[in-house]
């Protein structure tokens, strides 16, 4: 009897340290696993105090030499809206289709609805809150403003109107512009798609 009761305590101890190296071992490969796709890792969030760098910043300066990854030139119309004598460019930089008028779209019902109105005559949401009125766009001054004009108000702001250019990038401003003059040209919001002959109208 006693033989017996030895053996399953022996069986017994045998089977929890069985167990108990096997947790261990999991547990082992799952840091492993983890620690070798760097799922977990010290970082810093923008802008934040570092221990790390002796100026105590964690944002850098970039370093000399730096070049952008870009083919673009920084003087590019599509990225300033002016020509090379720094005036304010009159005709797109980029092809007016129907993919970029749609994409305007979806950008202006995103930031300019809001204060400026559905169909552009500043009477959005904004307002009714007791936001100053912005301008109607569909008016004959905003009509004449060149496309470069209205590409630096998009990106450096005008008035009590605030800067898009850090939420707004360049070819998302010439979608918007291409929808504001299509705008100009129906009379309001699209509620149809423009016809080839309208898109020509609006590359001009």
């Amino acid at each position: 009897m006693k033989l017996l009761t030895g053996i399953h305590n022996w069986h017994s101890k045998k089977r929890w340290l069985g167990g108990l190296i096997l947790v261990s071992f999991a547990l082992f490969i799952v840091g492993c696993a983890e620690t070798g796709s760097m799922y977990t890792q010290p970082y810093n969030r923008p802008l934040s105090a570092s221990n790390f760098f002796p100026d105590g910043r964690s944002a850098r300066n970039l370093v000399p030499g730096t070049v952008p990854q870009t083919t673009q030139n920084a003087n590019d119309p599509a990225l300033t809206g002016l020509d090379s004598n720094g005036n304010f460019i009159t005709t797109f930089p980029v092809p007016v289709t129907a993919a970029l008028v749609s994409r305007g779209e979806e950008r202006f019902g995103i930031y300019c609805k809001v204060c400026h109105g559905q169909d552009a005559h500043g009477d959005g949401t904004a307002v009714t809150f007791g936001f100053p009125k912005p301008p109607d766009l569909l008016g004959s001054d905003v009509k004449a403003f060149p496309d470069g004009k209205i590409f630096n108000i998009i990106s450096h702001g005008q008035g009590k109107m605030l800067s898009y250019g850090y939420r707004v990038k360049p070819p998302d401003r010439w979608a918007i512009i291409s929808y504001l003059r299509a705008m100009q040209l129906t009379g309001g919001h699209l509620t149809q798609p423009l016809t080839a002959a309208q898109l020509q109208q609006l590359g001009k």
